[in-house]
């Protein structure tokens, strides 16, 4: 009975894990699946509009939500030849240069009608070399935001200088020079809303082929016109319109002024929209001077290249198309009479409805999007938009180096337009393949099975097998976890192997399907021109983790130890209150460490303020800015520690403290040679992991970006460490595997470590 109830186990375990299969295997061929935005009124539009679409074609249609855009590309590049494929994919435009070049998006055919129908850009946006791609559905754009408590519309600025000329005379000083009111705000490190300043000055991104494609090698940052718009942002600068925060990349402080009426004008779009309604500010949108064009992104569905129902998918894309359709999903997009901005239109109909047309705000920002500049659509669009490099690059501009002193413009904006060059080059570098006969994969193979088997073989004799299993209940405790085996295989196991392979080929951002072996190349390439980097991110990062791990054990032993010897309810209090940094999310926790440990208005420098200590650049120095990453991780990890040593504190035998105290040893003394000896054997496992995962600590790119910047550009951050080093030298370039190559590379160093910390470890436990 035993023994067929263990048969039926196994069967029932093997059943359900195959099940899945089965599940994908029995969908036709007929369902259409489309990929939508992350707004739920919109799927649920979307939904509506495949039913309607099924009744009258008899095609099926499943819509399926993707929640944050910016992974799309990937999730279509994984899933594109999927039996669960899908066949319409709503995108961002920048991101469809990779997928056209690897094959992944079919071309469409617009006709007159279609064509008439939307604003220009719908189509621009998606065309590369003279091939649409896909039909823009939201034009997310940006102008000039104006307070109309402060600027009347029939007197906003119609030209550049008129705009200046008016930002001074709506600024307000106070008797002591502070600035109560300011009539226009920029942040000098931006380049996405600066750009039509930029331009008008001379200054553009990437060039342009008669044809209109982009020239990626046409950097137009280091022209003599850039030199007029640097002059131009250290006026208005002196003025006290520009930002004078080096580290504030984003619009926080802009946007928080602006809600308080203390700013009269601004560029930006309306995501902060909300925040303005909130705060009952009565504001506008309108174009920039001299019809100056935006840049926008402009979001709309492509056509899986690999679609099994290219006729149905195309006859749904333009069903979804149609004018009542659009409307539908445009007015869900911006959350009905919310009328959020979130979806600005690009359907000409719905342009002119009366939904767009009677709100000021999104009948102005679609006037607006008729005169645009779409973000450039080749894979290597996105170099120049680098925050670590072009932010970088102006924050040294405007504001000095790291120590504060001014540099030269001329020297910057060539070293930055040549490092946009240099990675373009790289990135579109052809490695030559290597041609690897089958027989060398089946000697390696087996040379490998040979030498773990050799390995398990060696070790099984050496330890005296005690009891004799028998052989049939081996076998199905075996088959039994067979299921658990192979699942830990497909997603633990094989994504480790297959990373391995992905470092010896070209596998890259413009090369996603049609890529090759190229053996060491990418190794080559790291420890030669990038061993410095290397290097010193190694020694920054091990030193990282060895702190964070060593200090956070410390400090948690000492609080178990603390709280075990005072009293048992007033001790539950307080494990309660110390154990909080640990479930508090991430993420909240560590933006709410940026903004206490801001040099000008934290919480912290407030604090100290109040008793005569000046502001200390807990952020903005390279030394403290290290120093606070390590006692900001401390902080996220010494509850575990404590937890976990206050359980081990109970097993430790009474006799040693009582002995030690006979003895006259001080608390100090107990602490250091008995309690945390003790305790440190027995966490020696965790506290391996411990550094593990303090070695692969994104985290600190949350808190610091890697900052403070080198002052050479693309060298690592003050606080980069070598994951988040590694992600952003081989990601910005979409040169994948190299980032693979580097994550090989630290696998086996922290493996390695691993291993080694053990075997000492063990031998000192015997």
């Amino acid at each position: 009975m035993k023994k067929f109830f263990l048969f039926i186990l196994t069967v029932l375990s093997i059943t359900f894990f195959i099940s899945g299969n089965y599940k994908s295997s029995a969908n036709t061929h007929d369902t259409l699946r489309i990929w939508v935005g992350a707004i739920p009124e919109e799927k649920k539009v979307m939904e509506e509009i495949a039913t309607e679409f099924t009744e009258k074609t008899g095609i099926n249609v499943e819509v399926f939500q993707k929640l944050e855009i910016f992974t799309v590309p990937s999730a279509l590049v994984n899933n594109a030849e999927l039996d669960e494929r899908p066949d319409i994919v709503y995108l961002q435009a920048p991101d469809i240069g990779g997928l056209v070049k690897s094959g992944y998006l079919e071309p469409l055919e617009i006709t007159t009608d279609l064509y008439n129908r939307y604003t220009n850009v719908a189509f621009d946006a998606f065309t590369i070399n003279n091939k649409v791609y896909g039909i823009g559905y939201s034009n997310s754009t940006y102008g000039l935001i104006y307070n109309k408590d402060i600027i009347k519309k029939e007197d906003l600025p119609t030209t550049w200088d008129e705009l200046f000329i008016l930002a001074e005379a709506l600024t307000i000083k106070a008797n002591d020079g502070t600035i109560k009111q300011r009539g226009l705000y920029l942040n000098a490190t931006d380049m996405w809303f600066n750009y039509p300043l930029i331009k008008h000055y001379g200054g553009y991104y990437y060039g342009q082929y008669p044809n209109g494609d982009y020239n990626a090698y046409d950097i137009g940052l280091d022209n003599p016109g850039m030199l007029d718009y640097v002059a131009k942002i250290k006026e208005l600068k002196t003025k006290g319109l520009v930002l004078n925060n080096p580290n504030k990349k984003d619009y926080s402080d802009i946007i928080a002024d602006f809600s308080e009426n203390k700013v009269g004008m601004f560029f930006y779009g309306l995501w902060s929209a909300q925040i303005f309604k909130n705060a009952s500010v009565n504001y506008g949108i309108a174009a920039l001077p001299e019809e100056a064009q935006p840049l926008t992104t402009v979001e709309g569905f492509v056509i899986n290249k690999f679609t099994r129902n290219k006729t149905g998918a195309l006859a749904f894309l333009e069903f979804i198309l149609e004018d009542q359709n659009q409307q539908k999903l445009i007015e869900a997009g911006n959350r009905y009479h919310k009328k959020t901005g979130e979806r600005n239109p690009t359907n000409l109909a719905v342009i002119g409805s009366d939904y767009i047309q009677n709100d000021d705000i999104l009948s102005s920002i679609s006037d607006i999007s008729h005169n645009v500049e779409p973000f450039p659509n080749i894979p290597e669009g996105t170099l120049w938009y680098n925050q670590d490099v072009t932010t970088n690059t102006f924050r040294s501009i405007f504001f000095g180096d790291s120590s504060g002193n001014e540099v030269d413009p001329v020297y910057k904006l060539q070293e930055l337009s040549d490092y946009i060059r240099n990675n373009v080059a790289l990135m579109n570098e052809q490695i030559d393949y290597i041609n690897i006969p089958g027989w060398l994969y089946v000697l390696v193979t087996t040379l490998l099975i040979v030498i773990v088997c050799s390995y398990v073989f060696i070790k099984q004799k050496r330890k005296q097998v005690k009891k004799k299993l028998n052989k049939r209940e081996t076998i199905i405790a075996w088959l039994l976890l067979m299921p658990i085996i192979i699942l830990l295989g497909v997603f633990y196991v094989y994504p480790i192997f297959h990373n391995f392979y992905l470092s010896f080929t070209n596998y890259s951002g413009i090369n996603l399907r049609d890529y090759g072996i190229v053996g060491l190349a990418n190794y080559q390439q790291i420890f030669t021109e990038g061993i410095q980097g290397l290097f010193s991110m190694v020694i920054w990062t091990v030193f990282f983790a060895i702190s964070v791990i060593a200090l956070s054990f410390v400090f948690g032993t000492l609080l178990a130890t603390l709280l075990d010897a005072t009293n048992i309810k007033v001790a539950k209090i307080y494990r309660l209150i110390y154990i909080l940094p640990w479930v508090i999310p991430t993420v909240i926790t560590l933006l709410m460490w940026q903004g206490l440990l801001e040099t000008e208005g934290g919480l912290i420098n407030q604090m100290l303020n109040l008793i005569g200590v000046p502001n200390i650049p807990w952020l903005t120095n390279s030394i403290m800015a290290r120093i606070s990453t390590i006692l900001v991780m401390v902080w996220f990890s010494f509850p575990y520690y404590m937890v976990i040593a206050f359980g081990f504190l109970k097993s430790i035998p009474k006799s040693y403290y009582e002995a030690a105290r006979v003895d006259g040893a001080s608390k100090f003394y107990i602490f250091f040679r008995i309690t945390l000896p003790l305790i440190f054997r027995a966490l020696v496992p965790m506290l391996i992991m411990g550094f593990i995962m303090q070695f692969n600590q994104f985290g600190v790119y949350m808190l610091t970006q890697g900052g403070p910047a080198s002052d050479t550009l693309g060298a690592p951050g003050a606080t980069d460490l070598l994951i988040t080093y590694v992600f952003n030298t081989a990601f910005n370039t979409k040169r994948y595997a190299l980032a693979a190559s580097y994550s090989v590379i630290i696998f086996i160093f922290v493996a390695i470590f691993a291993l080694i910390t053990m075997r000492i470890n063990r031998k000192r436990m015997e």
